[in-house]
């Protein structure tokens, strides 16, 4: 008996990327030895603490606490959890190098949530809270493209939606991001993350998204200005990441004149939070988009379960665009060449546990 068939908003995108790259890293879960996937640690925990800095203190309130020692707390938790993962799966490895990254990690995550407690508290943008969803993945039947009926089987789509807020003209969805770089608006009216939470929001409550936002933190948080001339003035260099509370506080600390700063401190305000955090919205779907985005997914559906099956639909998409961040490119290049793929999985990689699992009576 075959396994129940589950793909997730972010697998499929992965899919249609490189099939190849899809089975190996998504189905067979092989990561290269020794590497530590930061992106995906580091993001999971400033989750758990956007999760609690934003999830109401009871069940008959909608409005969240936005307390940053709250969030710090369940940060500082999460990180002590993954630590003891890293200790248990590098062994001696870990304080070869992996412990210093992570103790660097824990620094900017927590730099990082004592400065959006001020960014967001300029600019609440909600004050009601409808679903706080980091630990609870929502699953959906997938269903015929013509009949819009369960298929045998019921296979299943699931996405994790960060956070669902009221304001007046209804509901909207919201998706943290924690990012090394800004995040581009191009092509955001057809991104497909945000069409897949926005379908399965609307498949499990019945109604449209009214729009959804990327909120963006990057990983660099505000840093105290520079002091030049020994100490003697502040740097006025406006490549300097630091914000005008932070530049106030020095002129302040170090007993300046801020009138001699008049102007880059106009220059800080109005440059506000912007090389620090984005909100990036809003995106509308309508129905019509979503039920495209409906048949395209029965037919992705189709194509992946084919693969799963038969080795030959797990072509590659080789590219220099797609392949220099593969986990799995030496590998794919070693079937290219008909190596010893065996010998290579055995030496140089390992098989990671799954990340997601199909909950009970679902």
């Amino acid at each position: 008996m075959s396994a129940r068939f589950h793909t997730t908003v972010t697998e499929r995108q992965a899919f249609r990327t490189c099939r190849r790259s899809w089975y190996l890293d998504n189905v067979l879960r092989l990561r290269a030895r020794g590497k530590v996937t930061w992106y995906l640690i580091y993001g999971d925990v400033m989750h758990e603490a956007l999760d609690a800095y934003y999830r109401p203190t009871s069940s008959r309130s909608t409005r969240p606490p936005r307390k940053v020692s709250t969030a710090i707390d369940a940060f500082r938790g999460a990180w002590d959890r993954e630590n003891q993962i890293l200790k248990d799966e590098y062994g001696p490895l870990y304080s070869m190098g992996i412990e210093e990254e992570w103790l660097r990690y824990k620094e900017v995550g927590e730099q990082t949530l004592v400065y959006y407690d001020r960014y967001d508290r300029a600019d609440p943008f909600f004050t009601k809270v409808i679903a706080v969803g980091v630990e609870d993945r929502s699953f959906v039947p997938i269903l015929d493209h013509l009949t819009r009926e369960e298929l045998p089987g019921t296979p299943l789509l699931s996405g994790r939606i960060d956070l669902v807020f009221q304001r007046d003209d209804g509901y909207h969805g919201w998706d943290h991001k924690n990012l090394s770089s800004k995040a581009s608006d191009r092509a955001l009216d057809v991104d497909d993350q945000i069409t897949g939470y926005s379908y399965i929001w609307w498949r499990i409550s019945g109604k449209p998204l009214k729009s959804f936002w990327y909120n963006v933190l990057l990983k660099d948080p505000p840093k105290p200005p520079r002091l030049i001339s020994n100490d003697t003035k502040l740097s006025q260099d406006k490549s300097q990441r630091t914000t005008y509370d932070l530049y106030l506080d020095g002129i302040k600390e170090h007993g300046f004149d801020k009138a001699e700063y008049k102007e880059y401190l106009a220059y800080l305000k109005e440059k506000g939070w912007s090389q620090f955090f984005q909100r990036l919205g809003p995106i509308v779907r309508n129905k019509e988009e979503l039920l495209s985005f409906e048949r395209r997914l029965y037919f992705e559906q189709s194509d992946m379960e084919a693969a799963l099956e038969d080795e030959d639909w797990r072509y590659p998409n080789p590219s220099q665009y797609t392949c220099p961040g593969c986990p799995v490119m030496p590998l794919c290049q070693a079937m290219e060449e008909q190596s010893d793929i065996e010998w290579i999985i055995e030496s140089s990689y390992e098989v990671a546990p799954p990340r997601h699992t199909i909950p009970e009576g679902v």
